[in-house]
C-alpha cells in the first residue's frame, strides 16, 4: 500500500516537471496563492485549532504547541513570506558563466532546477507554504512529509497551492502533499525511491535530521546541530544591527532558527559602548 501511494506521488510529480513555467506565471500562482490563503483564513485558523486541540490532549511540549499554533498574525507573516519569495529572481535558465573553446565553440553554463525534491519536516505549518513556494519558483516539484502534529494545517495550506496552480492551469502536482501519518512511509520515502525523488531536505530538530541522514538512500541537504549566531562587524551601523538582533530572537523565540550567540568585533567594543 504503501508503495503503491507513494510510486503514485513520484510518478506525478516527474510528469509536472517534464513541462516547466515561466517566471511571469510563477509569480501569478503565487500571488493568487496569497489571495487563496486571506480567502481562507478562517478555515486555516480552524484546521490549526484541529491540530493544536489534539497536540495538547497528546501532552505535546508546550514549546512544539507554541511553534504549531496559527492566528492572524502568523497568517500575515505566511503571506508577507510568500511575497517575498515573488520579489526574487526566477534562479533558473540564468547563464552562470560563458566562454569560447580555441576551436570556436562557445559553451555556456545555465543554472536548471534540482528535479524533485522531498521535504520532511515537523510542527511548524508555515513550513508548508514557504517550501512549497520556493520550490516552485526555482521549477522543482516538491513532495511534502510534515508532521503529523500539523496535519489537517499542512494539509489546508497544501490544497490551496494546487488550488492555485489549477486556477493557472498548471500541473497542481508540482506540490503534493502526503496525507498520511503512517511513519513506515518515511522509511520507504528515504529508502525505495531514488527512481523518483532527486533530494530530500530534513526540517527539523536534531534527531529527525540524523534519521533521514542514516536511512536516506538520496542526496540529503540537511543540518544536524549548530548554535545561531549574529554577528556585529566592525564596520556595522548599530542602529541596524539592534534591529536585526531584535528580530533575529524575538520573531520567535520558539523556532530552532532563532538567535543564541551574539559575536561582537573588538573594534566596536573600543569604538562603542554595546550593551
Amino acid at each position: 500500500m504503501i508503495k503503491k501511494i507513494l510510486t503514485n506521488i513520484g510518478k506525478k510529480s516527474k510528469s509536472a516537471f517534464a513541462h516547466q513555467v515561466n517566471t511571469k506565471k510563477k509569480n501569478k500562482v503565487l500571488l493568487d496563492y496569497c489571495s487563496l490563503i486571506r480567502k481562507n483564513q478562517k478555515f486555516i485558523i480552524s484546521a490549526n485549532k484541529r491540530d493544536v486541540n489534539r497536540s495538547i490532549n497528546k501532552g505535546v511540549k508546550k514549546n512544539l504547541i507554541e511553534r504549531l499554533i496559527l492566528n492572524e498574525k502568523k497568517i500575515d507573516n505566511i503571506i508577507s513570506s510568500i511575497k517575498s519569495v515573488i520579489r526574487l529572481k526566477d534562479p533558473t535558465n540564468r547563464v552562470l558563466e560563458k566562454w569560447k573553446r580555441p576551436n570556436g565553440l562557445n559553451i555556456s553554463k545555465i543554472s536548471i532546477p534540482i528535479g524533485i525534491i522531498a521535504i520532511i519536516y515537523e510542527s511548524r505549518p508555515n513550513v508548508t507554504s514557504d517550501v512549497a513556494s520556493l520550490c516552485f519558483k526555482s521549477g522543482n516539484p516538491v513532495i511534502l512529509r510534515g508532521g503529523s502534529e500539523a496535519f489537517f494545517s499542512n494539509k489546508i495550506l497544501s490544497r490551496l497551492f494546487r488550488d492555485s496552480l489549477k486556477k493557472n492551469n498548471i500541473n497542481e502536482n508540482f506540490v503534493q502533499f502526503i496525507d498520511s501519518t503512517n511513519r513506515n512511509i518515511v522509511d520507504y520515502l528515504l529508502s525505495k525511491m531514488d527512481k523518483y525523488v532527486d533530494v530530500v531536505i530534513p526540517r527539523g530538530g536534531k534527531n529527525l535530521v540524523k534519521k533521514v541522514q542514516k536511512l536516506s538512500n538520496l542526496p540529503v541537504i540537511g543540518h544536524l546541530e549548530g548554535v545561531c549566531h549574529t554577528y556585529i562587524d566592525k564596520n556595522a551601523n548599530l542602529n541596524t544591527a539592534k534591529k536585526i538582533i531584535f528580530n533575529a530572537k524575538l520573531r520567535n523565540t520558539a523556532i530552532c532558527g532563532a538567535t543564541e550567540t551574539i559575536l561582537v568585533h573588538q573594534k566596536i567594543l573600543k569604538k562603542n559602548h554595546v550593551t
